[in-house]
């Protein structure tokens, strides 16, 4: 009965909780019939079709390769992004610990001066050298309110959206050289490309001057094929040092100095085969997205939070006790036969009748940070989803582009075997027959740009959906 009373007491000494207010609520997604569907097998079969970790072992090139995982090692951004995972890991640790007893010793010497005017009785006005030992002090904080392991939950809620935040690092860094390299391939080959069309415009240039030499032709096509040949060698210059830049900026995200650039080989860079997507995406594949996934985590440890500050409207009630040794003199501490001997053990409680509002004021810190991160949280997932609606319609606009150009290739090779043919049997000019070579060359410069675009929107749709991200561990997206 006396516990009982003591509860109510305590219980009557707290702060005023106020009630709760409405918080931010978590997006659902519907389904999005035209882009997403919500039969989560398809999401697997993509991820596990080719969406995987090491993804861009899929563009089958050893250079790439060896660039990604040179930058996986080397850059300072990812460096960081794991020392920030260590400090999460860290401080839930450390939370770990709080929920445990802790024993230590204390040791204290000291000389006092008793004054003769207070109440230390006969031995006022006296000077004692003493010492208190304790070798064993005991402190266990009893979770009542289950504080303790709500700041253990968030403390590893912010840790698990680090680790989350460290596979976006690490897929952005990943997708960033894949890009960049892709494009410095395809700036090479545009270099041979424009070389060969130069020896083209040259030639032709060439042809026309002397025709005009001859008085067979007006001096107008001599100064129209000049200035085609200066477009074309502005254009070599423009792409040289677009590929310079390219290798410098590839050296940086490698974690390298620009000279490391001297070292990167551009070779051809393909996929095997296109890409099984199937006709719909579900939006469980927006579960592999780091970034969603990391979101979530930082709701759920708000919401965490909420349920300290709420904790400390409450009583904490700590147990603590000690065993040791006490005297005021010192030669008596180890020869008084066991009279210096002090031991305690009890609880100690600490009641918050009055904060001046700073309870409160933490409450609705901690309820707006909860509403914050639910934001956040629905708008990055708003994000991925038209993020990946995007990637899909550009994904499959460069594969008809792809498909449409080969077909044009085809015709301007059947074009200039057929002008190589009259050129031979005299039914054509020399000119004739090197315009036509211009236009195929052309045309391959052309398919290599889309070829570069699918590339492209390939690294970009396995970035959006998360370069086959795995978390084992995923919140309950429940409050």
């Amino acid at each position: 009965m006396k516990i009982v009373l003591f509860i109510l007491l305590l219980l009557n000494g707290c702060a005023w909780l106020p009630e709760d207010s409405k918080r931010a609520e978590l997006l659902q997604l519907s389904p999005q019939t035209q882009t997403l569907a919500t039969d989560n097998s398809h999401a697997e079969k993509i991820i596990h079709a080719w969406v995987k970790p090491q993804w861009w072992r899929n563009f089958h090139n050893m250079e790439l390769n060896r660039l990604i995982e040179t930058a996986l090692k080397e850059n300072p951004s990812l460096h960081a992004a794991t020392a920030r995972l260590t400090q999460a890991e860290a401080v839930a640790d450390f939370q770990e610990a709080e929920m445990l007893p802790s024993i230590n010793a204390n040791a204290e010497f000291h000389q006092r001066r008793f004054s003769k005017t207070d109440f230390y009785g006969s031995n006022g006005g006296q000077t004692f050298t003493g010492a208190y030992i304790d070798p064993a002090v005991f402190r266990y904080h009893l979770d009542l309110w289950d504080k303790d392991k709500a700041k253990l939950e968030a403390a590893l809620g912010k840790e698990q959206a680090q680790a989350s935040e460290l596979a976006v690092t690490q897929l952005l860094l990943s997708t960033a050289i894949a890009r960049n390299y892709i494009e410095l391939c395809s700036v090479e080959e545009d270099v041979e490309l424009l070389e060969k069309l130069t020896e083209k415009a040259q030639e032709k240039l060439q042809f026309v001057t002397l025709r005009w030499q001859q008085g067979l032709s007006s001096q107008d096509p001599v100064h129209a094929n000049e200035q085609k040949l200066e477009t074309l060698n502005q254009q070599k210059v423009s792409v040289q040092t677009q590929a310079q830049l390219l290798r410098n900026r590839l050296a940086t995200l490698a974690g390298k100095q620009t000279d490391w650039a001297k070292t990167i080989h551009a070779t051809e860079t393909h996929v095997a085969v296109y890409l099984p997507l199937p006709d719909v995406l579900s939006i469980g594949l927006l579960a592999h997205r780091p970034d969603v996934v990391a979101a979530l985590w930082r709701v759920e440890s708000a919401a965490k939070l909420i349920q300290v500050a709420k904790t400390e409207f409450y009583p904490d009630v700590n147990l603590v006790g000690f065993a040791g040794l006490r005297s005021l003199n010192l030669k008596d501490l180890f020869l008084s036969h066991g009279a210096s001997v002090a031991y305690g053990i009890g609880p100690t409680v600490t009641l918050p009748i009055f904060e001046g509002g700073r309870l409160d004021a933490e409450l609705k810190n901690q309820q707006a940070a909860y509403d914050v991160a639910v934001e956040t949280y629905n708008q990055t997932l708003l994000i991925a989803v038209q993020q990946v609606a995007d990637n899909i319609a550009q994904w499959r606009q460069t594969i008809e582009q792809d498909a449409s150009q080969a077909r044009a290739i085809e015709a301007a090779k059947a074009e200039l075997n057929l002008m190589q043919n009259r050129y031979q049997a005299g039914l054509s000019s020399r000119d004739g027959l090197i315009d036509t070579e211009f236009d195929l060359l052309q045309q391959q410069l052309t398919d290599s740009k889309l070829h570069t675009a699918h590339l492209l929107s390939v690294v970009g749709l396995i970035e959006v959906l998360g370069g086959g991200y795995e978390n084992q561990a995923l919140p309950s997206k429940k409050q």
